[in-house]
C-alpha cells in the first residue's frame, strides 16, 4: 500500500457498541474541558487535576484515555489531520492546488484558534518526535502532504526523484515556522501571501528561471561545424 492509499483513503465505518460510544463521549468531554482551560489559563498552568475537575471525571479515568497532558495537544493535531484528510478526499484538481488548499485550511484553523496553535507549535519545538513516525489511526500532516506529493509525481506534475516524505517534511516545517512567526508578531503576518511564497519555493526552488540563449544564424552555423 502506498502513502496515498494509507493516509488519504478513509477508514471503513465501524459500528460502535454502547460501551464504545460512552467511552468516546468521555474522551471528548475530557478533551473539550482541557482545551477550554488551556485557552483560558495557559497550557503550563493547567494541571491534570484541574482537567479532571472540569470534566467531572476521576484521575484514573483521565489516564484511561490520555497518557498525559501533552497528549491532549496530540489529540488536537489528530482531529485537524482527520478533517484535512476528509477535505483532500473531496478535492479535485492538481496536486499543487491540493497542497495550497491544505495549507490554507490549516492557516484558517490557526487564525480561529491562535492560542491552541501556539501551544501546539511550542510543544513540537520543545519535545520533537520522529516526524515521519506512522501512528494509526492518526493521519499526520506530514503523511497527508506526502500523499498529495506522491499523487503529483504519479501524474507527472512533480519530478519523481524527490522523496515525497522529505518534501512533505520541508513543507510542514515551513508551515509551522510561519505560524510561529505570525504568533511572535501578534498576528501581523499575511499568512495567505506567506503560504503562496512557501509553496513557490518548495515547488520551484530559489533559482531564477534562466531563458535559453537565442540562436543566431552565426551560432547555428558554428553548431553544424
Amino acid at each position: 500500500m502506498n502513502i496515498g492509499e494509507a493516509w488519504i483513503a478513509p477508514a471503513a465505518p465501524v459500528a460502535l457498541s454502547r460501551r464504545e460510544r460512552k467511552k468516546a463521549r468521555t474522551r471528548s468531554e475530557i478533551y473539550s474541558a482541557a482545551m477550554k482551560l488551556f485557552l483560558r489559563r495557559g497550557f503550563d498552568t493547567v494541571t491534570i487535576e484541574d482537567i479532571c475537575a472540569a470534566a467531572d471525571v476521576a484521575r484514573g479515568t483521565f489516564f484511561l484515555h490520555f497518557p498525559g497532558k501533552e497528549s491532549l495537544l496530540d489529540e488536537y493535531g489528530e482531529r485537524a489531520s482527520q478533517d484535512l484528510a476528509a477535505m483532500l478526499k473531496r478535492q479535485g484538481g492538481s496536486a499543487a492546488s491540493a497542497l495550497r488548499l491544505a495549507l490554507r485550511a490549516l492557516a484558517e484553523r490557526a487564525s480561529h484558534q491562535p492560542e491552541v496553535i501556539s501551544m501546539l507549535v511550542h510543544e513540537v519545538v520543545t519535545r520533537p518526535l520522529p516526524i515521519v513516525e506512522q501512528k494509526e489511526p492518526a493521519r499526520t500532516l506530514v503523511q497527508l502532504l506526502g500523499a498529495v506529493i506522491q499523487r503529483g509525481q504519479a501524474r507527472g506534475e512533480f519530478r519523481r526523484k524527490a522523496e515525497p516524505l522529505i518534501a512533505a517534511i520541508a513543507l510542514a516545517a515551513a508551515f509551522f515556522a510561519l505560524v510561529y512567526e505570525g504568533s511572535r508578531r501578534g498576528g501581523d503576518l499575511d499568512i495567505e501571501e506567506a503560504i503562496s511564497q512557501t509553496l513557490d519555493v518548495v515547488l520551484h526552488g530559489l533559482n531564477e528561471a534562466r531563458p535559453h540563449p537565442r540562436k543566431t544564424p552565426a551560432s547555428q552555423g558554428r553548431a553544424r561545424l
